[in-house]
Formats: structure tokens, sequence, C-alpha cells
């Protein structure tokens, strides 16, 4: 395998930088030390290399939890002396649980510090003139711990579930307990259980509360991993280059390394805002690489259930097709994330075609996923040959074309 060439220099950088720059958290000095060690990577092999700053509230995506959970917890106190109120704290509730936590809009962003995050934008020209673009990109941040990840492990995802269910009850008990405070609706035993229901729940809530401890986690596979695989891609473009191996004829290839992925896809965000009119001027794609461990299965994401985005089924398929013709074992999963988002929904929200893809383990549950465990030692360099494998094809079926 072609990519397999690069396997070492992959492991080596991923490596390199959770050994000396360790957990990065979005805006932080240590992504931002991330981001010039890739400049440094990247000037010899770019035709253009630009760090982009931006400003964000990188804590707002996390810190809206403790909103959340105090709204709540006064609704249940309010629902049983002053429904009218109980009913506006739900209401705020479910408002940011939807938009803040949901949709990763900025809802209450304004109420958290802001920062300075800085993405980096690596532009490598084809051998004519670009008829096309093909922006590959991964985030350089590090998510802080899931403390219900790391002690509940999969158990987490229920706790995660009811407590939704929690502040969505806590909203409909409280408009049907307004009704009857005035009069329009009557009925004391349901009402009474709605809100034994709510007291119930509140402890569940309530764990919301020690959600993160706070700490970053090392980010080896989330999603550092990838990073590593972009990196990958330019090196091999600027060895093709001047070795005449494959390179793009009519296809500028991007190498994008966002800020701020785990506080709320900001850094994605800025950049598709910021480019929007260029990136509509020719056709351009985007293949996010979110998670780069094993080749043991390919997980091809088709679209992102909570943010509403829908990836381009061509690129989905290309993915599968290309799958199939490096016979990669085990298994190839196309699926719906039902939780979270990636760099990728930015752009297919923007009408930008794109598909979000990582190699992990065929298990279900990992519990690297934003705990401490998330390591280089739990890494096999083969994921990041097959990741990279599978981008270089990806551009050269996309260029042919």
């Amino acid at each position: 395998m072609l990519a397999s060439r690069y396997q070492d220099y992959m492991f080596g950088l991923l490596k390199k930088v959770i050994d000396e720059i360790g957990p990065r958290p979005s805006c932080s000095e240590a992504e931002k030390k991330l981001g010039r060690l890739l400049v440094e990577e990247w000037k010899s092999i770019c035709d253009r290399v630009d760090v982009e700053s931006f400003r964000c509230s990188p804590t707002a995506s996390l810190g809206s939890l403790y909103l959340v959970v105090l709204l709540y917890l006064g609704a249940v106190i309010l629902y049983w002396f002053l429904p009218p109120l109980a009913l506006a704290l739900a209401a705020v509730s479910c408002s940011i649980v939807v938009l803040e936590v949901f949709r990763m809009q900025e809802f209450v962003d304004f109420l958290f510090p802001r920062k300075q995050g800085e993405n980096v934008i690596g532009s490598i020209r084809p051998n004519s003139e670009p008829a096309q673009r093909v922006i590959v990109c991964a985030h350089m941040d590090s998510q802080y711990e899931w403390n219900l990840f790391y002690y509940l492990k999969g158990a987490s995802l229920l706790v995660m579930v009811v407590g939704i269910l929690a502040v969505a009850i806590a909203f409909g008990g409280s408009v049907a307990k307004t009704l009857a405070y005035c009069n329009v609706f009557s009925s004391d035993a349901v009402l009474r259980g709605v809100g034994i229901a709510m007291i119930a729940l509140s402890p569940i809530a309530g764990l919301f509360l020690l959600f993160t401890s706070w700490k970053p986690v090392p980010g080896a596979w989330d999603d550092m991993s990838g990073v590593s695989v972009v990196a990958g891609l330019g090196g091999y473009l600027a060895e093709a280059k001047r070795s005449g191996e494959w390179f793009p004829e009519r296809t500028e290839v991007v190498l994008l390394a966002t800020s701020t992925e785990e506080g709320g896809i900001r850094g994605s965000k800025r950049y598709v805002r910021g480019h929007l009119r260029d990136l509509k001027a020719i056709p351009t794609y985007c293949l996010n690489v979110d998670g780069a461990k094993s080749e043991k299965s390919l997980a091809v994401i088709k679209g992102e259930f909570l943010i509403g985005a829908r990836h381009d089924p061509k690129l989905v398929k290309m993915a599968q097709e290309v799958a199939a013709s490096h016979n990669w074992p085990t298994s190839v999963k196309v699926s719906v994330n039902p939780g979270g988002s990636s760099d990728a929904a930015r752009f297919s929200l923007s009408g930008i075609p794109a598909v979000w893809f990582g190699f992990r383990e065929s298990s279900k549950w990992d519990r690297a996923y934003h705990t401490r465990y998330d390591t280089y030692d739990s890494i096999r360099p083969e994921g990041l040959s097959a990741a990279l494998q599978l981008v270089i094809d990806m551009i050269q079926r996309i260029d042919k074309k």
C-alpha cells in the first residue's frame, strides 16, 4: 500500500505531539503550539500556508450544561409554587440543550470567556489551472475529560438520554401545570405524578454538574490521528511532485487543521463562513478525518442527527468503493452519528459536499473516547496508513472526474 511509506512519519508526528505538547484544549497555547509545528512542517510542501485567527467562547459548549442543570432544578422547585416561572426556566433550559448543545449554535456563548483560536491552512496547487478543490481536514484540539464516560463507560449513554428526557419532562410538565394554574387545564393526579417524576430525575440531572473535570485528555485518537493523516497527505504530495508519481492535475488540495472542534466546531464554522464565496466559486469537497485508530473497521458517517447535517452521498459511496478496492478486512460501517458533530457538518450545512470518516476498532464502545485513555498506545500505525490511502484514492478519483 502506497501510504504505508508514510506510516512511520505519521505515527512519529503523533507521538511527538502527545509527548512534547500534550493535551490541547480549544484555543489553548498548546493547541497553538501544534499549529506552529504544522506551519513549519507545511512551509516546504505547500504553495501557501496561512494562519487565520478568530474569536470564540471555547468553554461554552460544555459550560452550558451547568446552566441547563441549574435551570432544571429551579423549575423543579417552582413547579409546585409558581408554575409560570417554572415554565420560563424549563423553556430556557430546553433551548440551551437544543441550540447550544445539539445544534452547536452560539446561544449562550456571551456568558463565557472569549479566547483566540487559530486555523492552519496549507494550499497545494495542481499541475494546471484548478478546476476543483478538495479540503482534507482534522482538528487540533483535544476535549476536556468527560467524567461520565470515564466512570460509567457504556452506561453513560443511558444516563445522557435520561438527562435529556428529564429536561423535556420539566418543560412539558411546566406547560401543563401553568395551564392548570390559569384554570385552563386540571388533573391533579397527572400533575402530581409529573412533579414527582421531576424530583426523582433530579439526581440524574445533577450528575451533569460533574460532567467534566476540566482536565484535557491527550487526544491521540481524537483527533491527533486525523491531523497526522492530513500531514501525511502533504508529505505524499510533496514527494509525488518531485518523483513523478501521481499528482493532482486539476484539483487544488487544501490541508486544514482546525481549532476548537471540541468547543462546538467553532474553527470550521469560522473557516467556512470566511471562505464561503471561494468555496463555491469552483466545485469543492471536504474529506474530514476524525479518528484514525485501527485499520480493522472503516466508519463512514453519512449524516449527523443532532446538528441536522446530511453528508454527500457520492462521497460516502466513493469511500465504500475505495475500501472495497483494497479488500480491507472486517467491515465498512455507514451510519448516522446520533450525537455530537464534526467539522464536516459545517461544510455540509453550508452546501459544500463533505463526508466524515475514521478507522476504529469494531467494538461499539471505546473507552478512549474523551477520556484519559486516549493515548497513542491505543493507535495502530496501520490505521493511519489506511486513512491516508483512502484520502489519496478519493482525491485521485475526484481529480480524474
